[in-house]
This record gives C-alpha cells, structure tokens and sequence, in this order.
C-alpha cells in the first residue's frame, strides 16, 4: 500500500512557509486557508484516504481530476505525487488562488479550468485528454443536480473511477439536527424570500396566496426551474411537486445546496444508472492537544472501521467510491 506520509509533511512545510497574508488572493479563500492551518494535518490524511481508495500500490501517469478544487491544496499534493493533474471550479477567485499558489511551490495542476463538468468535457474533448480518476472533497452535498453530473462524468470516461467525501451523514444523527437548522434558517430568511420577489415580479398576475405557495412550493429549484414549474402551473393549475425533503434548500440564484443531506440509498438510486458506488465511514483528528480526546477519536475511529454499518451513527464525514459497472 502506498506510504504518503513524507510526502505529506514535504507539502505541508512549504505550505506553512508561504506568506499568505502578502499573496494577491480573495478574503475568502485566505480565510478559509487560515482556518484550515490548525488541523491541516488532518485534512491532508483525508486527502491521503481519498487517494489510496483510488490507486492502492503506485501512483500512475495519469489524468486526475481535483473538482471543485477550492484553494488547490489537493492539487498540489496529487501533481507531487507524480498524477497529471487536471484543477477544475467554478469559482474565478479560486482559479486565481491556485494559480498563484502554483507559482508560489513551484509545481501545481497542470491544466486549470474555471468551470464546472461542462467546461472540463469541452476542455478535455478539445485536446485529447481522458481523466481516469476524480477526487471531490466536500462538494457533491452542494451540486444543484447530481443526476446531470453523474451523467456528464460517464460521458467523458465511462471508465472513470472517483471519491467524493461529504460531511453531510444522514445516519450521524447530531449532525445532521445541526446541518438541518442552518438549512432552516438559510430557507427562512434569505432563499424563500428571493423565490418570493422572483415569482412576484415575473407573474404580478398571481395573487400574494398563489405567490406565496408557489414559493414555498419551489425550494430546491434554481430561477430557470422556477419559472416552468410556474408556467406549468398556469397553464393547467397543477401546482409543482419537487423532490426534496422538508429540510434540504439551495439557493435559486446559484443552485448551491446548504449542506444537503441525503441517504445511501438516494445516492445510490442516481448513480447506479452509470456507476457502483461504495460507502466508507470518515475518521475523526486525533492529534489533539487533550490526551483523553485523542485517545477517545482513535477507539471511535476503530470501531467505525470494524463496523460500517453502526459506525456510520459517529462519522464526522462519510467516503464515496464511484467506479465503473462490472
């Protein structure tokens, strides 16, 4: 099995040396930078995890995708390694910031793509690149429609074989009560009343109670959905029906999802039609100051290895393998 472990301190030592507060990027991505120095060490081991799921004995020369790269620290570590690596987000702030941060190393993903999986087929289909790998940390509980991203990957390599991780654990009972009253505050106080004044200013025709429903109606929907499950609507009175729990709400300008949720069997019920998938407890840090805390998340990290099933009710984040149908 491969050991990353010196390879993993390597990067980290640069990382640290580099003055972050002096480089030209976005608060966001500095911020969200600086939080994560206090337990990068941790992050790194689930990049490590992610890895190791996906190539076991040796690194091979080839493509891999980081999507949804954020601040480029897993593409950094994956070119190191020795993939050729494809960067891809959507994000124009976060291309600067890899960008930069490639220049700061000295070596990075060797091809960048600010976009998401049409940007990175049209690229890919372009110059005669075929991605054998995929990594995605801490995304695929905010992609709008999975159904769609799913379908465009099997597309560009039906061959594919990817991880996702998500701290979005239906089975981690505390967490999710957690994630679900930020959902309900994002509903509340910012995403129906912009489903509202969207609905109100495109049909000023409807009524305040129609509008009102039809809002309430439309969470999970972005603006474009919005308005043909209203058009529907007056056009044969039947009012929208959408998929989506009494929790789970994205924001209709973006169709970013705020941590949605979802059980193993709803993820495997949309991609079994171009994937298997496989599930995996995540693992908590235990290098922490507190002796008592540390030796506790090692005996917790234990029993969810020993016990998929019942250590899925502790897991601080939840491992997707997707690979190919045999």
């Amino acid at each position: 099995m491969l050991n990353l472990k010196s390879f993993t301190e390597e990067i980290i030592l640069s990382i640290k040396k580099i003055e972050f507060s002096k480089l030209d990027i976005s608060e966001y991505n500095r911020n969200y930078i600086q939080n994560m120095f206090p337990h990068i060490n941790y992050y790194f081991k689930i990049y490590a995890e992610a890895i190791i799921r996906l190539v076991n004995d040796s690194i091979p020369a080839d493509y891999i995708v980081d999507f949804g790269g954020g601040h480029g620290f897993l593409s950094i570590f994956l070119k190191r390694l020795g993939f050729n690596v494809v960067y891809c987000d959507h994000n124009p702030l976060s291309v600067k910031a890899i960008t930069l941060l490639k220049n700061e190393i000295g070596y990075g993903p060797d091809i960048i793509i600010e976009g998401s999986t049409s940007e990175l087929l049209h690229y890919c289909k372009n110059n005669n690149i075929l991605p054998k790998y995929l990594i995605a940390t801490d995304l695929i509980e905010h992609v709008y429609d999975l159904n769609k991203l799913f379908s465009d990957l099997y597309t560009l390599n039906p061959d594919f074989s990817m991880v996702f991780t998500t701290g979005s654990v239906k089975s981690n009972l505390l967490k999710s009560i957690k994630l679900r009253k930020i959902m309900l505050k994002e509903e509340a106080e910012e995403y129906l009343p912009v489903r509202t004044q969207f609905i109100k200013e495109k049909y000023p025709q409807l009524n305040d109670h129609k509008i009102e429903k039809l809002a309430i109606l439309t969470r999970g929907l972005i603006f474009p959905d919005i308005k043909k499950n209203v058009d529907f609507y007056i056009d044969t009175n039947i009012l929208p029906n959408v998929e989506v729990d009494k929790y789970n709400t994205c924001d209709p300008r973006t169709g970013n999802w705020t941590e949605r949720i979802l059980s193993k069997k709803q993820y495997r019920k949309i991609i079994k039609n171009h994937f298997k998938i496989n599930f995996a407890n995540g693992f908590y840090n235990y290098e922490r100051n507190n002796p008592f805390l540390s030796c506790t998340a090692k005996i917790v990290n234990s029993f969810m290895r020993h016990f998929n099933i019942f250590g899925s009710l502790f897991a601080p984040f939840m491992i997707l393998t997707v690979k190919k149908k045999i």
